[in-house]
C-alpha cells in the first residue's frame, strides 16, 4: 500500500514539474517575443540605416528565418507586422498566447472537437493606430495577427518561423517549412 502511495506521489510530482518547466519555457519565449516587438517598434524602417534592422534580426531570429526576413525587407515587405507597422502605443494592445489545444465546433458534424495545438508556437495580436474614441467620431483601427514558432538554441530563444495569422495560420497548416 505504501509503495502505491509513493509511486502515485512521485508520478504526480514529475507531472507537476514538467508542467511548470513548460510554463516557464513558454513565459521566457513570450518575453523574448515582446522584447523583439518593443525593440522593433523603436526602429525607423523608412531610413536607410539597415544595420540596426539586421542586428535586430540576427539577435532574435534563426539564420534561416532571418535570411528570409532580410530578403522580404529588400522587396519592401514587412512580414513581422503584415506590412502594417507597429508603434509603442500598439504594444499596449499586444496579446501573446500559446497555440495550444483548444475546443472548437466542427461545422459539418455539429460536435465539439479538440483541435491540436503546436508546440512552441505563439499567436501575436495587436492593434495598429489604437485610438481613444471620442464622442460621435469614427475610428480606424487595424487588428494584426501573426503566428510564430520559437526554438531554443544554446539556452537562447529564437524565432524560427513567421506567418500571417489571418491568411496562413499555423493551426491550418499540414507541415511547417
Amino acid at each position: 500500500m505504501k509503495s502505491k502511495y509513493l509511486l502515485a506521489t512521485v508520478l504526480l510530482a514529475l507531472t507537476f514539474s514538467q508542467s511548470r518547466a513548460q510554463h516557464s519555457s513558454d513565459m521566457q519565449a513570450m518575453h523574448m517575443i515582446k522584447d523583439f516587438y518593443t525593440d522593433y517598434s523603436l526602429l525607423n524602417l523608412k531610413t536607410a540605416d539597415t544595420s540596426k534592422l539586421e542586428a535586430l534580426i540576427d539577435k532574435y531570429f534563426t539564420v534561416k528565418e532571418g535570411k528570409l526576413l532580410k530578403e522580404g525587407y529588400k522587396k519592401g515587405h514587412d512580414i513581422m507586422t503584415n506590412d502594417s507597422g507597429i508603434t509603442v502605443r500598439s504594444l499596449e494592445t499586444m496579446v501573446i498566447s500559446s497555440v495550444s489545444d483548444e475546443k472548437a465546433l466542427n461545422i459539418q458534424t455539429g460536435k465539439y472537437e479538440i483541435v491540436k495545438g503546436i508546440k512552441d508556437a505563439y499567436e501575436i495580436s495587436y492593434v495598429v493606430h489604437p485610438v481613444t474614441p471620442k464622442l460621435n467620431k469614427t475610428t480606424t483601427e487595424t487588428g494584426i495577427l501573426i503566428d510564430i514558432i520559437v526554438v531554443k538554441i544554446n539556452d537562447t530563444f529564437k524565432i524560427s518561423y513567421v506567418c500571417n495569422g489571418l491568411t496562413d495560420n499555423l493551426r491550418n497548416r499540414k507541415s511547417i517549412k
